[in-house]
């Protein structure tokens, strides 16, 4: 074998290892880690005002939803028998999971997550259902029981 040879089959390991590899170890690692730190993490991935992320463990997981880098509201959730990520908050929009004042939010706050939470059910594959307390439309449905 040639030189060549071995430079390609280096570099295509190498490949490998970055771009299957260590992503799929660094999500378990994540999954693993306390909520707390879970938080602190999501909060520096988050690369806008309003960011989504979803961590799964199969048929329950948490969505969390970040606010202008600093305020997170957490939406613990269990796949219902259609296949639809059911909200187990009572109330979704009660109070912020962090910062760790846990304070109300307010109406615009309230306004907007609603609409943030109704905008990803709809851009995402696995529908989500939540209960809303502050329902306007016909838009979302209730969740199972």
């Amino acid at each position: 074998m040639s030189n060549i040879h071995i430079a390609v089959i280096a570099a295509a390991v190498f490949v490998l290892l970055g771009a299957v590899i260590l992503p799929l170890i660094n999500r378990r690692q994540f999954k693993k880690l306390p909520p707390d730190q879970q938080v602190l993490a999501i909060m520096k991935q988050a690369n806008s005002l309003i960011y989504w992320k979803n961590i799964s463990n199969g048929t329950t997981g948490r969505l969390f939803f970040v606010k202008n880098k600093r305020k997170i509201l957490a939406y613990p959730w269990k796949l219902d028998e259609s296949g639809r990520m059911l909200i187990l908050k009572e109330n979704p929009f009660d109070c912020w999971d962090y910062p760790e004042e846990r304070e109300q939010l307010n109406e615009d706050e309230i306004k907007q997550a609603r609409q943030e939470l109704i905008k990803y059910s709809e851009k995402s594959r696995v529908k989500v259902v939540f209960n809303d307390p502050f329902k306007q439309d016909k838009t979302q449905e209730k969740p199972c029981e």
